[in-house]
């Protein structure tokens, strides 16, 4: 039985299951390059590489996000497109469900169906999820935040959720912040506030940034401090909404009126950005951190699994684990953007569909394509050679402080390089972030991550009782005595976004990171993202050799075919 699931919206994408099992999972953005890409259309034909037929098809994503709205079928343009990849590929019985009002609980069904746990409660946090109804006639807001109780096959009970209600829209209907207390219900909660996420969003917009790069304030915020000059970020437990205003009713943004937020002055420091930075990423962490605790004590269940956009912040989740209860099992799901609600549609379907309570506890998220190998030499340009080489090579290399980057085997899901689309440098260069910053054209305020053996984590960074960290998803404290021996993936604050590794989980690059260690002592190598400030993660061979082309990068390491192509630049790019 062929399932698949579609994510419309931002970081849209395409699932697919074969008998429950994830076959394939991606991200439009690898193959259109456009970051954050809302349209699946080339990630659905490429399911056709993987399958001659499909049984089901499950769409979640905000359900107005529909490039010409519906047609005079009761089908959208994405249903349509399946439906005519050819005459059979779609089975007799082919079935559709439209999960465009269930977005958090599709964020809660890729976490809960992947964590492993036979039950759990899954907490979700995004910026704005699915609308919601009072009744069939009383559009409320939009979800902010949920909570659910998750059992097999496909139980997932609201224990309670938080309605974010945009009062400004709805002055035509005489409705006040009283009248949000007879929508209000013993499970659903319904104000006017603004959810953790989506003040992100704004602050990274006011800062210049695309609204979803809310990484980029997490790395600034290291660098602030405490000001006392400026306004309330949290106010009574809410987002304080004297600061946080809908200006423009169908565009929420930052009230700039308060005399100290003026960053968008030509002469704004630096230092008053990373000042409200910091406090926004401490107080919101603060926040949350309450929160889950208080479910945990609240469900006293065992079992937390965290998912939506607002748990890909690792410097917060690396909060979470302090304090956690020994006996309290937590797991965040590697793919919490919206990227993640197509594996939640599928896998639900699925499971609700055959009653089916296997658990299949997730080992990899390398979902994508296979690279394609053919005619390399016939792409390379006339400074271009490749050669035969073997890890010792590419080592040499990187000790003698070239970046590498290292190409191989299926491409991972989410937003982390994990090895198979990756740039390498030797993390022992105090001058390494600029280096790395240069080839990728970024800004020099970002942290940076590290791959360590999974045998040696515990010697250079505090776990915090974590067996692993495969996922990248937590910026752990490097030990004190270890900090000067890695300065190029050290930040500022002493922390350093880690992914454990063991040889199962990826041969060459556990190889590469095991030579390293043996002829350094530092287990560990600089793991950077393989692509250029703005652009997606690089997908094909052609993408990787364009990064390769539009930059300092001068060599790509492709261990599948034991070869590596040298860019000779005589002009280097500033």
């Amino acid at each position: 039985m062929i399932n698949v699931g579609i994510s419309r919206g931002h970081n849209s994408s395409v699932a697919l299951l074969e008998d429950g099992d994830i076959v394939f999972h991606i991200e439009n953005e690898r193959f259109s390059r456009i970051k954050y890409d809302q349209f699946p259309f080339t990630a659905l034909f490429k399911i056709k590489d993987f399958t001659d037929y499909i049984d089901n098809l499950s769409i979640a994503g905000l359900n107005e996000v529909t490039p010409a709205g519906e047609y005079w079928t009761q089908h959208d343009i994405y249903t349509i497109f399946v439906l005519n990849l050819n005459k059979s590929f779609c089975r007799k019985g082919f079935g559709i469900q439209d999960l465009g009002l269930d977005h958090h609980k599709m964020h809660a069904s890729c976490a809960f169906y992947n964590s492993g746990f036979k039950e759990a409660i899954c907490i979700v946090k995004d910026g704005a999820g699915s609308e919601y109804y009072f009744d069939d006639d009383n559009f409320c807001g939009r979800e902010i935040s949920s909570v659910f109780s998750c059992k097999y096959p496909a139980d997932f009970e609201v224990i309670e959720k938080h309605v974010g209600f945009l009062l400004s829209l709805y002055i035509d209907a005489n409705l006040t912040t009283q009248d949000l207390d007879r929508f209000s219900t013993e499970k659903v909660k319904i104000d006017d506030t603004i959810s953790p996420a989506e003040v992100f969003e704004f602050t990274s917009e006011n800062f210049g940034f695309h609204p979803l790069d809310a990484g980029k304030i997490m790395g600034m915020a290291t660098y602030g401090k405490e000001d006392s000059s400026l306004p309330l970020i949290y106010k009574d437990g809410k987002i304080n909404k004297n600061l946080f205003i809908y200006i423009n009713p169908e565009k929420p943004d930052l009230n700039l009126d308060h005399q100290s937020l003026t960053w968008r002055e030509p002469t704004t420091d630096f230092q008053d950005k990373a000042n409200f930075a910091f406090a926004l990423q401490k107080v919101s962490q603060e926040n949350v951190k309450k929160y889950i605790y208080d479910i945990i004590d609240k469900t006293k269940c065992k079992n937390i699994c965290l998912s939506g956009g607002f748990f890909l912040n690792c410097v917060a989740n690396y909060e979470y684990l302090d304090g956690l209860p020994e006996d309290v099992n937590l797991y965040i799901d590697p793919i919490s953007s919206d990227a993640g609600t197509s594996i939640g549609a599928a896998k639900f379907i699925w499971h609700s569909n055959h009653g089916d309570t296997t658990i299949r506890k997730q080992n990899t998220i390398y979902y994508g394509p296979e690279p394609d190998y053919n005619n390399v030499k016939n792409k390379l340009n006339k400074n271009e050679s490749i050669s035969k080489v073997n890890y010792k090579d590419v080592i040499s290399l990187i000790l003698k402080r070239n970046p590498v980057a290292l190409y191989q085997g299926r491409s991972e899901a989410g937003p982390r390089a994990l090895g198979n689309r990756s740039i390498l440098y030797d993390p022992r260069d105090k001058d390494g972030k600029d280096v790395v910053n240069r080839i990728k054209k970024r800004e020099w305020f970002r942290p940076f991550a590290g791959t360590v053996l999974h045998e040696r984590a515990n010697e250079w960074f505090d776990m915090r009782g974590l067996e692993e960290s495969p996922y990248m998803l937590y910026a752990l404290n490097v030990r004190k005595e270890k900090i000067n021996e890695i300065p190029a993936i050290t930040h500022v604050d002493d922390t350093c976004r880690v992914q454990t590794l063991k040889q199962s989980q990826n041969l060459h690059f556990y190889n590469l990171i095991k030579l390293f260690y043996e002829q350094t002592g530092v287990p560990i190598l600089f793991n950077t993202s393989f692509n250029l400030a703005g652009d997606p993660i690089v997908e094909t061979l052609d993408d990787a050799l364009y990064a390769l082309r539009n930059s300092n990068l001068d060599y790509l390491y492709l261990p599948e075919i034991k070869s590596m192509i040298h860019a000779s630049k005589e002009n280097k790019f500033e």
